[in-house]
């Protein structure tokens, strides 16, 4: 008995190796449960933020961010369309963090296709001078294409860097049409200039990034290019574009350009005369804050592609002959000297949008609908088109209807005038896709409520002429 009660004393006293610690697996446990919650919590955070140069990588490489996509002018993000007053009004009082905060929603936006959308879309119009054009490259937020940098014609504290994606192949066309001194009109109506990013430049200057969701095609005579959207953006390489080095040098390049612009107008009346253009094409008003304001500025306007007029060569002081893009340096008189500018247009060219992305010849083609079956949208007059050329087209989709007469006729396009009265500062020029008859002159023809024209853009010319741009969306 003595030696069991013995060893029974031995054991209470040593007792066996490995006992349980419950407090550390307590511990243990609690960290797992941690690290589960900001597992989640951080999942949602890179969902929720793919603006965010990791949160983007980790989402691409997932496949859970689709690239850049082409919008249809019908089925664009709703939006707002502001112009530099517009602008300035609703952004010029924000703080920097607010400014900031506001960049990341629109970025956001961008990234998910304006997936699930909440609010409105801000899109750019107004008029706006080219000051400079740079060549950007993969390893910059948009990928190659080129970004002009451009300041408004209205309020001179408005910059606007406008974003054109393309492949390599356009780089050459593209670097001579967007050059310094050229008009950049910015519309409702093909554009949709979404603006993506804020920036304050100080001094009351405000540059935003805008990126034409359309992506369409853009040309004048001999010239063209086709935006593409981005195949991968580089989020690392942040907004803006345009360094604050590149904004001093565009504006001392634009200076250049306009004194040297001034110089070559004096005593050359017939240079400063640039009414050769066609009558939608009006030159935007000279900005009084800048220094030496030319005469007339280059346009770049968003109309329907193939409807150029006349160029002025530069250094001609004759009857305008065709447009040249192989601008050299502007000549000068020996009694003035003027340090040699940066080559720029001392042409007035055109540039056109194509509602229609990828349609790169004269004859383009786009969606035909059977009578009746096109999408929804509103119908119109001629004598209601005055009303549009003042506000808009906007992106709903609108129809026009009535009985037409042929005026003239050539390749895919005709000039109708309307047969009822009180239409008769209204010409429509319509515009057929490839494949389908176009009407020859002294022609009928009459557009039903089911086999209307589509309204592409309005346009009020000086003396008061209302021209109707559409095209033909039904077959026969």
């Amino acid at each position: 008995m003595k030696a069991v009660e013995l060893g029974r004393a031995r054991n209470r006293m040593h007792p066996q190796s490995g006992p349980d610690n419950l407090f550390g697996w307590t511990v243990f446990i609690l960290l797992l449960c941690g690290f589960a919650v900001a597992c989640w919590i951080g999942t949602f955070y890179v969902f929720n933020h793919p603006e965010k140069p990791f949160n983007y990588q980790i989402l691409t490489k997932l496949n859970k961010l689709e690239p850049p996509k082409r919008f249809e002018l019908t089925v664009a993000p709703a939006g707002e369309f502001l112009g530099a007053d517009k602008l300035l009004e609703k952004y010029g009082a924000m703080t920097a963090p607010q400014l900031v905060e506001e960049s990341n929603d629109l970025l956001r936006s961008y990234l998910r296709n304006y997936d699930h959308q909440i609010g409105k879309v801000p899109y750019v119009i107004g008029k706006f001078t080219v000051l400079d054009a740079f060549v950007t490259g993969e390893n910059q937020y948009f990928g190659t294409g080129m970004t002009v940098l451009a300041q408004s014609n209205d309020v001179p504290t408005i910059y606007v860097e406008q974003i054109f994606p393309a492949e390599k192949q356009d780089l050459p066309a593209m670097q001579r049409i967007l050059v310094t001194g050229l008009g950049l009109e910015l519309r409702r109506s093909y554009d949709l200039a979404a603006v993506t990013h804020i920036a304050n430049l100080g001094d009351g200057k405000l540059l935003f990034t805008c990126v034409p969701l359309l992506y369409g095609s853009y040309g004048q005579v001999g010239s063209s290019f086709q935006l593409e959207p981005p195949r991968a953006l580089y989020v690392k390489a942040g907004l803006p574009m345009v360094n604050q080095n590149q904004f001093r040098n565009a504006e001392q390049r634009y200076a250049e350009y306009r004194k040297a612009t001034a110089t070559q107008v004096v005593g050359t009346p017939s240079q400063k005369t640039t009414g050769n253009l066609i009558a939608s094409a009006q030159s935007p008003t000279p900005n009084p804050n800048l220094v030496s304001a030319p005469k007339a500025l280059p346009v770049i306007k968003a109309t329907p592609k193939g409807t150029p007029g006349p160029l002025a060569k530069q250094g001609s002081t004759a009857t305008p002959p065709k447009a040249t893009y192989s601008p050299g340096p502007v000549s000068t008189p020996a009694s003035t000297p003027v340090s040699t500018p940066p080559k720029v247009a001392a042409t007035q060219p055109f540039l056109a949008s194509s509602p229609t992305p990828g349609a790169n010849s004269r004859a383009a083609t786009w969606q035909t609908y059977r009578p009746g079956q096109f999408p929804r949208g509103r119908l119109i007059d001629p004598s209601q088109g005055s009303a549009l050329g003042d506000q808009g087209i906007g992106s709903e989709p609108i129809y026009l209807r009535g009985d037409f007469t042929v005026t003239a006729a050539r390749e895919n396009r005709a000039v109708l005038r309307p047969k009822q009265g009180g239409s008769e500062n209204v010409r429509i020029i319509a515009e057929f896709p490839k494949g389908l008859p176009v009407p020859q002159e002294g022609d009928s023809l009459g557009r039903a409520a089911d086999r209307p024209f589509q309204i592409v853009d309005v346009r009020r010319g000086a003396d008061g002429q209302v021209n109707i741009y559409v095209r033909e969306i039904t077959a026969p």
